[in-house]
């Protein structure tokens, strides 16, 4: 039976009614002008240069309200002096005594220094916080303005009060009901930088596994405000998934490094502050970060400690020490003294039982149950259709005709795929062999490293040549190499001095001398001319205590000095006896193959199936910013543009090329990495790093009209000049970037979250259809940037800002006695709005969404999986009920492109179907990228230019919320447990 097509895709979306209003009451409060102008002259204590300094960071007073006036929003990160307009939102008045007992601790952490302590007291008394009157407004949650270009762009403090009242809404629903229970929602406290609103299920549910352990988790529901390019509606998309608490500990309790941080949900039974009113207890969770504290070596409250807001405060109910949380953090599941807390579980924390994600078969009811808070104003938006005029799956490969005496035998598509990988591997080493290396640690991955690049270029048999180490594979395209050697010292822990002071210093030291090590280490290549290839094997991160001691960034830049590019393999942590392990070992070594020849620039190129629709010649482009931290060795955050090119119909050698923005020049992708590895930003010594302060540091790349703060034009001299000077940089490199690519049609593809945050004209708010814009320049037509530049602009689901998806199509049942049902799946394809009412053809439209197949570890669970009901399933043809709380859930995300700018007599659809077929990259072995090859590559650079640490710094708590909501990122160089 052939398989079923989806015609169509639903999304978890809303948008309001075309004339609709909807308002909602707050109590509000404004500081008053003199308050704010005061608060300021404080704050302005000991800055290098306070006059340019306009307003009053907030972070740590938002922290505190997060923390024990969960009821309390507030819309804004910064108090601005010029602007007198309601900063906090509430659903009732907070208590005169309450609001002052905060607002003066905070006062006092705004200088903390001795020296101005009675400064701060009598600025207290002038300001009288408890005098300033809460007053009740009505606000309108659909009111917004448009663009020029007719873009959606709602008041800034919606993006936290329309989410927060739909979640209010919500609330009020009966619970949510499922085949044999109901959960019922809390909501929680959220700050602005935390974006939208958020309930979650409790108390949480129990999962039992195999062994006996239980483990506890709960439902998440959230929702944010966006906007679409071009588009005239906002959009509220609203998120399930899945949020783990942590659970089981190690014998020091739960660990975290010290980079990252974890949130603690609270819940007391009665006000946080002493002496306030008992009706002031809320039913909405607190929240509060623990993170590693360097100074007393262990997890501590951020913004708390005992130098710290919390340790001047008073409480009625004890507010929990981080210690006794993380040393029995499933006894405070069921409340202690008075007060609930809930840890969320991080990777770092180790395995846990329930594994992260759903499927449609909870996320489609979930949805459903919210939606009947959604008020009439406000509807979910139409299905997507196919987009169909133009073709959507590349041309498959045909490798060149070879010389009669090689004519091989008669191939299938996989093989000719294989085959064309090799012929282009040949072109581009001007047929020397392809030299490789493995430096093992376990036995197993020495024997399947052998297996699976047989298996990625094509290979007949084992390769081996007599000599244990040494395998060799000729085929009429190519001469394979493989040398094998243990990995030995080399990949032990670094010999960090623990005397020497800066602890940077000497970190520093360690890579430099592991770096010469490497070089001792390996053999001469007879060949420098091009980069080779060596994939290491190295103990898994956790075995390298403490965390500056892992070798990895150091061996990468050894091996850089030998002319090397390098992919990692990690050694399991505890050995895997599943039946599935040689499986799962033959696809990681795959895996790694396949990316390091990405690395070595070895890549098939999709062949469009768009002749006639796009320009013949056409080159592929995508510009990535590699962004380094403020908190780096030199103090200063950095920016490192970088861009890759590829060229399907160039000779092998140009097929994919770097651009490396110091000399401006094109240069093979291999030795782009080797350039960028001489600018790595090494990494810092834990006791030596400092938080980036909310005034330093790189623009996060939001989007302007995501940003929801009343945030001023200048914060502080440093840091505005710092960003002017990032800001002007990029422009530079944008504009040199699109003169090198005028000789031929180009489609230039940028990422949003990457590259708008630096690149202004991106954000929803300033693009306009076929104009681009370069920071301190005016609105040009793109043609006077090349007569056949076009740009596409994707969006991934990170922050939610594309919205969780399934395939939706009626199915009516064959018996007319029963009703209509449905169909739900995760199909491929490309999607686009439907036709509107009126008929008219959508051809004008820009925006298009990228969908790919369930991938990676979720491949073969059930779309209509549960993580809290029981369901009937068929295994070789017997039938049973299961649950799925144990099996992950990994839904791909959907990929939205905007067709940002293209040429006069276009079809954008055209260049969409084209960004869609370049997330199709044959010789990767699996179907679909997380992103169009151009930028995958582009991405992957910054593994030369960040630490470890940086590139690869784990996924943010909603990681185990939503989700996994991820298309399968085939690159993956670290084993997930």
């Amino acid at each position: 039976m052939a398989p079923f097509t989806y015609k169509s895709i639903r999304l978890a979306a809303y948008a309001p009614v075309p004339g609709a209003a909807w308002t909602a009451s707050y109590y509000t409060l404004a500081l008053p002008e003199h308050a704010r102008r005061q608060l300021l002259d404080l704050y302005r204590i000991g800055l290098r240069n306070p006059d340019r300094c306009r307003s009053v960071p907030i972070k740590r007073f938002n922290n505190l309200l997060q923390a024990l006036a969960p009821d309390v929003m507030s819309v804004a990160k910064w108090i601005d002096v010029e602007r007198n307009e309601p900063w906090l939102y509430a659903h009732r008045p907070v208590p005169t005594d309450v609001f002052a007992t905060l607002f003066h601790t905070w006062m006092q952490d705004l200088r903390p220094e001795p020296e101005h302590r009675m400064l701060v007291s009598r600025l207290f008394r002038d300001l009288s916080p408890g005098d300033m009157e809460w007053k009740r407004r009505d606000v309108p949650m659909l009111a917004q303005k448009l663009t020029e270009d007719g873009t959606a762009q709602p008041e800034d403090l919606l993006y936290q009060l329309l989410p927060d009242a739909l979640v209010t809404e919500a609330l009020k629903l009966k619970p949510f009901r499922y085949d044999g229970g109901q959960l019922r929602f809390r909501a929680v406290a959220r700050r602005p930088s935390d974006r939208g609103a958020e309930m979650f299920s409790w108390p949480p549910d129990r999962y039992t596994d195999k062994d006996g352990a239980v483990w506890y988790y709960s439902a998440v529901i959230g929702v944010r405000l966006h906007s679409v390019p071009f588009d005239s509606a906002l959009r509220m998309h609203v998120r399930t998934g899945v949020r783990r608490w942590a659970t089981r500990t190690g014998k020091n309790g739960l660990w975290l490094p010290p980079r990252q941080a974890t949130s603690a949900y609270l819940l007391a039974d009665a006000p946080w502050i002493a002496d306030a009113p008992e009706s002031w207890s809320s039913e909405r969770f607190s929240v509060s970060r623990l993170r590693y504290d360097r100074q007393r070596g262990e997890l501590g409250w951020e913004a708390g400690g005992t130098n710290g807001m919390l340790s001047r405060l008073s409480f009625d109910r004890p507010f929990p020490e981080p210690g006794d949380l993380v040393r029995k953090p499933a006894a405070w599941l069921r409340g202690a003294r008075g007060v609930t807390a809930a840890v969320v579980h991080r990777n770092a924390m180790g395995s846990h039982g329930v594994l992260p994600g759903l499927m449609p078969g909870d996320r489609i009811p979930l949805t459903r149950w919210f939606e009947q808070a959604v008020p009439p104003s406000i509807r979910r938006v139409p299905d997507l259709v196919r987009a169909e005029r133009h073709p959507v799956r590349p041309l498959p490969y045909r490798p060149a005709r070879p010389e009669p005496e090689i004519v091989p035998a008669p191939m299938d598509a996989e093989q000719r795929v294989k085959a064309a990988l090799r012929a282009s591997i040949a072109e581009t080493t001007d047929g020397a062999p392809l030299e490789l290396e493995f430096l093992w640690n376990t036995t197993a991955h020495r024997i399947a490293a052998v297996t699976a690049l047989a298996t990625v270029l094509g290979l007949d048999g084992d390769g081996r040549t007599g000599e244990d180490e040494t395998h060799v594979w000729k085929t009429p395209e190519l001469t394979v190499s493989l040398r094998l050697e243990r990995v030995g010292e080399l990949a032990a822990a670094l010999d960090v001095s623990p005397d020497k002071r800066p602890r940077t210093a000497a970190l520093h030291e360690a890579i430099a001398r592991r770096r010469k090590t490497v070089v001792r280490h390996l053999p001469t290549r007879t060949d420098t001319t091009r980069p080779s290839l060596a994939l290491v094997e190295i103990l898994h991160p956790k075995s390298y205590a403490p965390r500056r001691v892992d070798p990895k960034f150091a061996l990468r830049l050894g091996f850089r000095d030998a002319r090397r590019v390098t992919q990692f393999l990690v050694t399991p942590r505890r050995p895997d006896n599943r039946e599935t392990a040689a499986k799962a070992r033959h696809e990681k070594l795959k895996s790694c193959w396949e990316d390091g020849l990405r690395q070595l620039g070895h890549r098939v190129v999709p062949r469009h199936s768009l002749a006639g629709s796009v320009p013949e010649g056409l080159q592929y482009a995508a510009l990535w910013l590699v962004k380094r931290r403020a908190d780096g060795p030199t103090g200063e955050a950095d920016l490192v543009p970088v861009a890759v090119r590829l060229r399907p119909e160039a000779e092998e050698q140009q097929t994919v090329m770097g651009w490396e923005h110091r000399s401006g020049t094109w240069m093979p992708y291999p030795e782009l990495l080797m350039r960028l590895a001489d600018q790595a930003d090494l990494p810092l010594a834990e006791n030596d790093d400092e938080d980036q302060d909310e005034e330093t540091g790189l623009d996060p790349g939001g989007e302007a009209e995501a940003v929801h703060t009343t945030e001023p034009e200048h914060k502080e001299s440093a840091g505005s000049g710092r960003r002017e000077r990032q800001l002007t940089r990029t422009a530079a490199a944008v504009q040199e970037l699109l003169f090198g690519l005028r000789d031929r049609p180009t489609l230039l593809l940028v990422h949003a979250q990457n590259t708008r945050g630096l690149w202004p004209w991106l954000q929803n708010a300033c693009l306009r259809r076929d104009r681009l814009q370069l920071h301190g320049g005016p609105v040009q037509r793109l043609e006077l940037q090349g007569p056949g530049l076009r740009i596409v602009r994707v969006r991934d689901h990170s922050d939610d800002e594309t919205p969780q998806w399934w395939g939706y199509e009626e199915a009516w049942q064959k018996d007319e006695d029963q009703e209509p049902g449905e169909r739900a799946g995760i199909p491929t394809g490309l999607w686009k709005e439907p036709l509107p009412e009126d008929g008219d053809s959508t051809a004008g439209n820009r925006v298009f969404f990228s969908t790919g197949p369930k991938e990676g570890p979720g491949t073969n669970v059930s779309v209509m999986a549960s993580r809290w009901a029981l369901r009937p399933h068929t295994k070789a043809g017997s039938s049973g009920t299961t649950i799925d709380t144990g099996r992950v859930a990994w839904n791909p995300g959907l990929l939205e492109i905007t067709v940002a700018a293209c040429q006069q007599g276009d079809d954008p659809e055209a260049w969409a179907a084209l960004t869609h077929q370049l997330r199709r990259s044959p010789d990767y072995g699996r179907s679909v990228l997380a992103l169009p090859l151009p930028l995958h590559l582009a991405r992957k650079t910054s593994e030369y230019v960040l630490p470890t640490s940086w590139a690869e710094e784990e996924p943010s708590e909603e990681e185990s919320t939503a989700a996994v909501q991820l298309t399968f990122d085939f690159t993956t160089e670290e084993e997930q447990e």
